[in-house]
């Protein structure tokens, strides 16, 4: 049987499920000795088998920044019409925590090809799922109010060969007059933008200082004119 450490750190789909069978936890510093804190408390809390403590806080305080900032204020969002959000590349669910004290549901995916944080994303007591983003998302249509994508295409575009079909698995799995955020490399969101207006989106916020930017766009309900 394969190391289990290894199996965790590095493997994440596509794995027979005996390769990855866990040993019981002796050390107080192994991940599964301690019992998680009581929610809310637990958002916050860094068990000691967390290894980047300082990574987790720096991304917990920036997205709360953000979304009290911004995202809360400054996109034209009706938050009283949201409730099902994705995070597209959740990293330790920063964004899902600062969303804790809204009315919505999040559900944090952890694309395949980044760091296995899905366990520290449960541990916080959040939801979560590994995606291979090449392929389509395992939903119904129309199921999610909110997608975030922070830096998912640029990470990438030299995996999936045609990138445009995670817009078209995106307009798929998004309700009409729902949302999308994208944060990205200009590069990126420029011809974004106008794959979103031949979709018929409305493009309503967008920004850009340097190489990075930002669009905040909303799906229509669209008819074909005769």
């Amino acid at each position: 049987m394969k190391n289990h450490k290894s199996c965790f750190n590095t493997m994440l789909t596509y794995v027979p499920i005996r390769n990855c069978l866990h040993f019981i936890p002796v050390a107080i510093e192994q991940h599964g000795t301690e019992w998680p804190a009581e929610w809310p408390k637990r958002l916050e809390n860094c068990p000691d088998w967390l290894r980047d403590k300082d990574k987790v806080k720096d991304d917990t305080e920036h997205w709360k920044a953000i979304v009290e900032k911004s995202y809360l204020t400054g996109m034209g969002i009706d938050w009283e019409k949201v409730r099902n959000v994705m995070d597209m590349k959740a990293i330790y669910g920063g964004f899902a925590a600062a969303l804790s004290q809204q009315k919505v549901w999040v559900m944090n995916v952890v694309p395949v090809h980044a760091p296995n944080t899905l366990p520290y994303i449960y541990e916080r007591g959040l939801l979560g799922i590994y995606h291979d983003w090449c392929e389509s998302f395992g939903t119904y249509p129309r199921s999610y109010d909110l997608l975030h994508a922070d830096h998912l295409f640029a990470r990438l575009k030299n995996s999936c060969k045609h990138p445009v079909a995670i817009v078209i698995e995106m307009d798929r799995i998004l309700r009409p007059g729902g949302w999308v955020i994208v944060r990205d490399k200009v590069e990126i969101l420029n011809p974004m933008e106008e794959i979103l207006r031949s979709l018929n989106w409305e493009i309503r916020l967008t920004f850009a200082q340097e190489k990075e930017g930002i669009i905040c766009a909303q799906k229509t309900i669209w008819r074909p004119s005769n």
